[in-house]
């Protein structure tokens, strides 16, 4: 496998992913939740409940739990960090 100068595999995507569906998200995935295309918060998904369009986030800011609701936010996974 050929890496790139970032010591990436090209086919590792480096740009954030919006998700429409939030059972597509895992607890730990690394997501930024959006209003008016500014973010708003940044962490670390502790839970979902697709059904009522909510993801709880550990902030990475403070620690503190939020709740973002996807009628208030948009919700976009961040690519893994590799070291």
């Amino acid at each position: 496998m050929t890496l790139s100068a970032t010591g990436q595999s090209p086919l590792v995507n480096s740009t954030p992913t919006r998700i429409r569906n939030l059972g597509h998200l895992r607890r730990g995935d690394s997501v930024e939740a959006r209003m008016d295309n500014a973010v708003q918060y940044r962490g670390r998904v502790d839970r979902t409940a697709p059904g009522v369009g909510l993801v709880w986030i550990r902030d990475d800011a403070d620690g503190s739990r939020r709740a973002i609701s996807t009628q208030d936010c948009t919700v976009w996974r961040l690519p893994s960090q590799q070291a």
